[in-house]
């Protein structure tokens, strides 16, 4: 008996000033992906790091694009030094 593919449920945390967000997105939810990508790209171009892991377990490395299938992404603002 094959047993049906699971969704994932990814998660982000967006690092900010007050501390941190999250968003969440289930694989089956479409709507749920776009949205995501979305803040992902959108965080890039003001300059966040982007950092992700296919399970939340791995360590995490830099990523550049938004992959749905990743468990965790953690973006990071720009540091400033001063």
């Amino acid at each position: 008996m094959d047993k049906a593919s699971e969704s994932l449920v990814g998660e982000m945390s967006i690092m900010d000033r007050t501390g941190h967000k999250q968003m969440k997105w289930d694989t089956d939810k479409l709507d749920e992906i776009t949205a995501a990508k979305e803040t992902f790209d959108t965080l890039v171009k003001k300059g966040y790091s982007a950092f992700g892991s296919k399970t939340k377990m791995e360590p995490k490395h830099t990523i550049k694009e938004f992959d749905p299938t990743m468990e965790e992404v953690v973006m990071v603002p720009r540091t400033v030094g001063g």
